[in-house]
């Protein structure tokens, strides 16, 4: 299996320290808001890696983060008049909300920053110690100046990366030093640590040092974010993280791209901030967004048109009829379809080799939809053999460990009478009536799509997939 390493600029195969226990750490959101398109494209890629890392053959023990507590939603939980950790755990109840709807798997853990600032106050005990570290009028700052790679990740000199900061309104020595510290103020009332330290609470940086240290331990084989975090976020990480163990952080940084919305970058002052329930307003089913971005490398700009969403949403729906009627063939001890079967193992072993190629899921579905195209002949023919379905409806749900696009659905058993009960109608010839059924099974969310021989299936009614 191979990976684009961030640090090394190249593709490279990937050995990690122990095959039965991959550690990867994805940086999360802070939980100020929902999450919009941007985050959710790269929480979908930490997804897509995990389970490509599984279909490879590893075990994967996979951390990411929550941010609870920062500028921002100190901010927002005053002006709602609620207090920091309600605040907090109203959005991250949203945010599970979003990834269950995106169908990402659960992984191994989701610390809480709050939770770990034991472990931070020691990791910034050590660098005051170490000399990496030094108090001011205002907090506890990295000095920059004494690590000596510092920059090594984005591939900036330190002069440059001082250049690239603005001095803000913190008591720090160098424009590129960064809290791990914030005494605290006014302003942040009721929200402080103390016990040891000077009161106030930890740096965003030092947050995933200390979380991905305590559930990991203290070199990961991977580290994931979004491309907008190498500089400064991962790189303040690795200069506090080895100044602070004296081993390496890292081994791959793998880095998703931006997500454009009309050949611009997100924002909320450009009006084109959206978030998943932004388009599930306009009928977009969630995983219409999943499947979009599969169809572009995960390293290159993803740029979302509403009016190509609504191609993806049609896709999904052409996938699940191709299954639905498939699963609905006759099916018996006719002869095997020997040239099917091997065009079947030909775009399975297409498809392997394109995720294993550095996660190319563009490239990994042309052979679903080779597999698709397989599926539709055998549907066209009206029977299958039975071990040639199980093979072929194997290699489809194979490929599906990996992208994570069809997800079941329950009919509820008042649709499923109805259908039966225009079926019926039907049969009798009774046209009209059969269509007030269809009518009421479709403004109850479902649709029906006849067969041949009288057969039928029952599919979610997608308002974009028509």
């Amino acid at each position: 299996m191979k990976f684009y390493n961030t640090m090394n600029r190249k593709i490279e195969e990937f050995i990690p320290q122990d095959p039965t226990n991959v550690k990867i750490y994805c940086c999360g959101p802070t939980v100020y808001d929902f999450a919009h398109l941007g985050n959710l494209r790269t929480f979908i890629f930490y997804d897509i890696l995990r389970r490509s890392l599984v279909y490879a053959g590893f075990k994967v023990k996979q951390v990411m983060n929550i941010t609870d507590v920062d500028d921002k939603m100190i901010k927002n939980s005053k002006k709602r008049g609620m207090a920091l950790k309600e605040y907090a755990a109203m959005y991250t109840k949203y945010l599970f909300d979003d990834l269950r709807d995106l169908n990402i798997s659960e992984f191994e853990s989701y610390p809480r920053a709050t939770e770990s600032v034991d472990e931070m106050k020691t990791i910034i005990y050590g660098l005051l110690k170490k000399g990496y570290a030094y108090k001011s009028d205002d907090g506890i700052y990295y000095n920059v100046s004494k690590f000596e790679d510092y920059g090594k990740l984005s591939h900036a000199s330190f002069k440059s990366n001082v250049a690239r900061i603005k001095n803000d309104e913190y008591d720090k020595e160098s424009a590129a030093d960064f809290a791990l510290w914030k005494d605290w103020t006014k302003e942040d009332e009721n929200v402080f640590w103390e016990d040891g330290i000077q009161r106030g609470r930890p740096g965003w940086h030092i947050e995933c040092s200390a979380m991905s240290i305590k559930h990991l331990g203290e070199t990961l084989d991977i580290h994931s974010g979004g491309i907008d975090l190498i500089f400064p976020h991962h790189e303040n990480e690795i200069a506090q993280s080895e100044a602070y163990t004296g081993k390496p952080f890292v081994r791959y940084w793998l880095h998703p791209g931006h997500l454009f919305v009309n050949e611009k970058k997100m924002s909320k002052s450009l009006h084109n901030f959206y978030t998943l329930r932004d388009l599930e307003k306009l009928g977009f089913d969630p995983l219409s967004f999943r499947l979009m971005t599969l169809d572009v490398h995960y390293r290159a700009v993803l740029d979302l048109h509403l009016d190509t969403l609504k191609k993806y949403e049609k896709t999904l729906e052409d996938i699940d009829i191709t299954m639905k009627s498939f699963d609905k063939l006759e099916r018996g001890d006719y002869s095997s379809d020997k040239d099917s079967l091997k065009s079947a193992k030909i775009a399975l072993n297409g498809f392997k080799d394109a995720v294993l190629e550095d996660l190319n899921l563009p490239l990994a579905m042309t052979q679903l939809f080779r597999l698709i195209d397989i599926i539709n002949k055998k549907v066209a023919e009206g029977k299958i053999n039975q071990s040639d379905y199980e093979e072929l409806r194997n290699a489809v749900f194979e490929m599906d460990s990996v992208l994570g696009i069809i997800k079941s659905y329950n009919v509820p058993q008042e649709i499923i009478t109805l259908a039966n009960e225009r079926k019926e109608l039907r049969d009798k010839k009774a046209w009209m009536e059969a269509d007030k059924k269809r009518t009421i099974i479709n403004d109850a969310g479902f649709k029906i799509i006849d067969l041949a021989n009288s057969n039928y299936i029952i599919i979610k009614n997608r308002k974009y997939g028509r």
